[in-house]
């Protein structure tokens, strides 16, 4: 998995955070004439009397009429929190509400203010910094624990976690001396039968768990930690929109793939809803760092776009 510059197997950080991404993607978007506006949330999708989609209604109650409609949010978002009911066939609506969301997944962003002393790597000269780093995953027999807790209704008593330092690559996101360390974290349930993730008391007694697993590989990485921002499911759902807290739009599973994705006979982005896209992780071929879904969902909104004019 992964690639950089044509070498397969290869993940790169990206200079100034994930976010650089976007910015470079709407640089180029303004460069070729695109008029961006940011702050301002979808309410609705609006849909003619013809039944086709030719604008969205905006939360301040702004209209912007569009001939074509192109959605990155997930498919349970776009066609049952924004389009309106009854537009869409009842076996479509059904095949997606009741599609895999779930999500076992925590992110944890660390402010440090030294790199972790991984003591079973003394002898190696910062190479074990610049790689990934996964932490509880010695066996097969500790990661199905870790999913089975989950399984169960509870935070993994002993997670899966990886590690990654983009500081010590990246100089332009952290101050002299001090790093950046992501923790991606599984499994966490959405809602724990044993507590609740709005609880602070809670969230900071797993992330502790989390800085304790590590201590064990590297002393004194708690003590370490200067501060720390946490995302579980339902806060990667309230703050990002991702339904379920799935950082893929939704099960990336055999029957959530290819000529199923997002559901059985919808896999080239177009929507039952004419004039409407959907061109997120939701869509073939899935989540990932890419841009493949937006890519190919572009070209055949053009393709539709000329045949029109023609």
């Amino acid at each position: 998995m992964g690639e950089t510059d044509g070498d397969r197997g290869m993940w790169s950080y990206v200079e100034g955070g994930m976010g650089s991404v976007s910015m470079a993607i709407g640089n180029a978007a303004r460069e070729a004439g695109a008029h961006i506006v940011t702050s301002a949330g979808v309410s609705q999708l609006i849909v003619d009397d013809s039944g086709k989609a030719n604008g969205v209604l905006l939360a301040d109650g702004t209209v912007v009429q569009s001939s074509n409609i192109l959605s990155n949010a997930t498919p349970y978002k776009t066609f049952m929190e924004l389009v309106p009911q009854n537009v869409l066939p009842d076996d479509f609506t059904r095949s997606i509400k009741y599609s895999d969301y779930s999500s076992g997944t925590t992110k944890i962003n660390v402010a440090v203010d030294k790199l972790p002393d991984f003591h079973c790597c003394k002898s190696i000269d910062g190479l074990q910094y610049t790689g990934t780093i996964h932490i509880g995953s010695e066996s097969m027999e500790e990661i199905d624990s870790a999913c089975q807790d989950a399984v169960n209704g509870l935070p993994s008593r002993r997670p899966v976690i990886e590690i990654t330092i983009p500081s010590i690559l990246d100089k332009t996101i952290s101050p002299p001396g001090k790093h950046v360390i992501n923790l991606f974290i599984q499994y966490t349930p959405y809602n724990p039968s044993n507590g609740c993730w709005d609880d602070p008391v809670y969230r900071e007694s797993f992330a502790q768990r989390c800085f304790n697993l590590i201590d064990e590989y590297a002393p004194d990485f708690s003590s370490s930690v200067i501060g720390y921002d946490m995302l579980t499911p339902p806060d990667l759902e309230r703050e990002i929109g991702l339904t379920g807290g799935n950082i893929f739009h939704g099960a990336m599973g055999l029957d959530s793939l290819f000529l199923m994705r997002p559901v059985k006979g919808w896999s080239n982005y177009r929507t039952p809803l004419p004039g409407l896209y959907l061109c997120g992780s939701g869509a073939h071929p899935g989540g990932g760092v890419m841009g493949a879904p937006g890519r190919n969902a572009a070209k055949l909104v053009l393709e539709d776009f000329k045949k029109k004019m023609n």
